[in-house]
């Protein structure tokens, strides 16, 4: 059995946010703040062992106006369902799947349908208002909003209970509520956090890998451990009853022999004992407090290096693998044993060089394996993870299909209130022809890109407007008062021959794109034989572009492609579409030449620092042509890009930047937020 999905409703950023999880490793990748962190934080709160408890902040900030509304309800002598009905309510609800001959189990419990074709079973877990406590959370309310809202604060984790109930899969009225014990015999739950405390701060020695035998220690002496771990087990105690003997020994032969010390002084009377001691060695205690891990070290004497001299990437990956491992025992010793594991790590790739961060992903899943093999007796572990991170080298690992994209967005235009949309990259790119997802998975883990983490991107065509795009950023954010280079922007270089792979992906990562290619204009010609080719020209000479990326711009069907007299009329509204723009050599003065690529566009954009003085556009045009012809394109870019940084922005890009600069939708709120001034004044 596995979990197949999982849905969040009404936690902070997560309003209502659907999971579909893999069978055995799922990645949650996204830009900061976008509510990773908020689904490990649900699951650790619903399911402790403990009465979760939450405060109104947890709530998702779109909720607040239904509480609002539901007291106006109250006020007006609403029926208490109705009431409740409009309360909101943080919720997950887990699908889990089976097999029709699993042996299901603590699962039982929650298979309440009676359709014998079905194969999952659904369990919701809701943190609500508690019975009979409406008119208590109510009482007495100002109706002055932010008073309300303060109020509430206070009543939210007094009068909110967790429950538990099995839904029929196909009729969500048929239902059964069961004890929370119910749910964490059938799912076990692990966290690897993302704050593991292993760096040296404030010069205290730290032992964090060492605390992590005693709770090895407790899982290998549990009922349901096996005979090899018992047998290590009473190794251990037998080995610390032997020092307390010899402790004891020891002691009391030094009490005997101040014997006559204690003589001197009447001691002992005849109404006094005999002094003996006895030690009380606690393996746990002992693996708790007096046990760190060294590092054996080059030196000859044998001189071992202390835990927190090793550095903190190796340490990082050494405490995750034995986190694991810890986990991986108190599943299998547990008894009666879970039907599912699941495990949350957060961001591995803290202190993990790029390398090592690649590594860990791919090899998760063997550790599985490893485990099972070696550990179990070859008995399944049925572990699922969830990965969280920051990383575009751990992302370029993992298949596009094990990805899953957190993205915030505004709940409505022009709201700041922002919730979490979750994007499937399996099912989003199920219609892109497999070759083209290969292409874009193999060009993504090759480049390193970050594309997943940006709040923008713009595409370009080479090393030159990858070298000199930069400093043009940072010329047009002194020339507008803007701050395009302070968003979290990357530059790919991709190409004109292969941009438009990327159409179908950006739109679907909902990510603001500007493309910038070459205008690639040809003409038509005939060759020796007769043959018509076409081959690349001045503008003024030319008929059409070669350039796939324009060309699947305004014909995506592929039908007619555009002339170039099209290409140059078209608007500015023609050229954008969803969340993409694209940007291609136009005039740099109106009824100018026109460059073919950025480097004669550059020259045309700048023509005193090359010496362009003649007087027609088409003399122009033919001199900025011949110079492009004959620069070496690396020192062409080196050079204005740090050398020569006086220079003016070719039109076109200039227009590319001005159209990313009116992005207004990236402004991002924390995972855990007060009210919002909005909330506050909406009343």
């Amino acid at each position: 059995m596995k979990i197949r999905e999982i849905t969040v409703k009404n936690f902070r950023l997560l309003e209502n946010v659907t999971l579909c999880l893999e069978k055995d490793t799922t990645l949650i990748v996204g830009r900061n703040n976008s509510g990773k962190t908020s689904l490990t934080e649900l699951f650790r709160r619903l399911l402790a062992d403990s009465s979760p408890k939450f405060k109104l902040e947890d709530f998702s900030l779109g909720t607040h106006q239904s509480f609002w509304e539901a007291k106006t309800l109250f006020r007006n002598n609403g029926e208490e369902n109705v009431v409740r009905e409009k309360l909101p309510a943080i919720s997950i609800a887990i699908v889990i799947e089976y097999l029709a001959d699993e042996e299901l189990g603590p699962l039982s419990e929650f298979i309440v349908d009676l359709d014998e074709a079905c194969t999952t079973a659904k369990i919701i877990v809701t943190y609500a208002v508690g019975a009979g406590k409406i008119s208590d959370l109510f009482a007495d309310l100002d109706d002055d909003r932010r008073s309300f809202f303060r109020t509430l604060r206070e009543r939210v984790p007094k009068l909110f209970v967790p429950s538990v109930e099995a839904q029929d899969p196909n009729d969500p009225t048929n239902t059964k509520v069961l004890e929370s014990s119910h749910l964490r015999a059938i799912l076990q739950f692990g966290f690897i956090n993302a704050q593991r405390a292993l760096d040296d701060a404030a010069n205290k020695e730290k032992a964090v890998l060492g605390k992590i035998f005693e709770r090895l220690f407790t899982s290998a002496s549990a009922a349901g451990a096996g005979q090899d771990d018992q047998a290590r087990v009473e190794s251990l105690k037998t080995a610390v009853e032997g020092v307390q003997n010899q402790l004891d020994n020891d002691f009391n032969q030094q009490l005997g022999a101040l014997a006559p010390t204690f003589a001197l002084f009447g001691y002992p009377g005849l109404s006094d004992p005999q002094l003996r001691t006895e030690t009380q060695l606690d393996v746990q205690q002992l693996l708790s407090n007096h046990t760190t891990v060294t590092y054996t070290g080059p030196d000859p004497d044998g001189i071992n290096l202390p835990e927190s001299y090793n550095g903190l990437g190796s340490r990082n990956l050494i405490f995750i693998l034995l986190k694991l491992f810890e986990l991986f025992r108190e599943f299998t010793t547990r008894q009666p044993e879970s039907g599912i594991h699941l495990i949350f790590i957060e961001e591995p790739e803290a202190h993990l060089h790029p390398q090592m961060q690649a590594v860990f992903i791919r090899q998760l899943n063997r550790i599985q394996e490893m485990f099972k093999t070696t550990y179990n007796n070859g008995n399944a572990w049925p572990v699922q993870f969830v990965v969280t991170t920051h990383s575009s080298h751990i992302a370029n690992e993992a298949s596009f299909d094990a990805m899953r994209y957190f993205l915030a967005k505004p709940r409505v235009a022009g709201s700041t209130i922002l919730s979490t949309q979750s994007k499937d990259l399996r099912t989003g790119l199920s219609g892109e022809e497999p070759k083209n997802r290969e292409f874009l998975h193999q060009y993504m883990t090759l480049t390193r890109c970050d594309l997943l983490f940006a709040d923008t991107v713009i595409l370009i065509e080479g090393t030159t407007e990858r070298l000199i795009l930069p400093k043009a950023i940072a010329k047009f954010d002194e020339q507008n008062n803007s701050n395009l280079g302070g968003k979290y922007l990357s530059i790919m270089e991709v190409g004109g021959a292969y941009a438009h792979l990327f159409y179908n992906l950006v739109d679907f990562l909902d990510l603001r794109t500007l493309i910038i290619t070459d205008l690639d204009s040809t003409k038509e010609t005939k060759n020796e034989k007769g043959k018509i080719t076409w081959t690349k020209c001045k503008v003024s000479e030319g008929s059409r572009s070669s350039n796939t990326a324009i060309n699947r711009w305004f014909n995506p069907d592929d039908g007619e492609n555009p002339t170039l007299s099209d290409l140059l009329t078209k608007t500015p509204d023609k050229k954008s579409t969803k969340n993409r723009r694209i940007a291609y050599q136009i005039p740099h003065i109106e009824g100018d030449a026109c460059g073919r690529s950025f480097e004669d566009a550059f020259i045309l954009a700048n023509p005193d620092k090359f010496s362009v003085t003649k007087s027609t556009a088409t003399e122009r045009e033919t001199q900025s042509w011949e110079l492009a012809q004959d620069l070496k394109k690396s020192d062409f870019a080196l050079t204005y890009a740090i050398t020569d940084t006086e220079w003016s922005i070719p039109c076109y890009i200039e227009e590319g930047l001005h159209w990313l600069e009116q992005d207004d939708n990236n402004s991002t709120v924390p995972d855990v937020i007060a009210l919002s001034a909005e909330e506050n004044t909406n009343a």
